[in-house]
């Protein structure tokens, strides 16, 4: 994908998974967005989006969310975000309220 972030996806229990690996900001957070629309099945009510390897989203990759959430929204799915209690990236994701529009999981159980 970049040379910053990896997205790779699978479907566990019912739920499509995308995994993002590396870090997420102004370069490549269209990319993100755009490879997360690729992987992302139609089929599946729920998409878990795991920044569990996410190193680095700074307030355009935490937009990208936003947006993201919206779109699934008009297709009738939902979106959750995966972000372990101790990681860097929940302060930040807890400073813009997303945990208030998508739904913030410890792990993918």
């Amino acid at each position: 994908m970049t040379a910053y972030a990896e997205v790779d996806a699978w479907t566990s229990k019912g739920v499509q998974v995308v995994r993002i690996s590396g870090e997420v900001d102004l370069t490549n957070a269209a990319e993100v967005r755009d490879a997360i629309s690729r992987v992302a099945s139609v089929d599946e009510s729920v998409i878990a989006v795991d920044l569990t390897e996410t190193a680095y989203l700074d307030s355009s990759g935490i937009a990208m969310l936003f947006r993201l959430a919206e779109r699934l929204t008009q297709s009738r799915q939902e979106l959750r975000i995966v972000v372990p209690p101790d990681s860097p990236l929940r302060a930040a994701l807890e400073l813009t309220d997303l945990p208030r529009t998508i739904p913030v999981q410890h792990t993918l159980e």
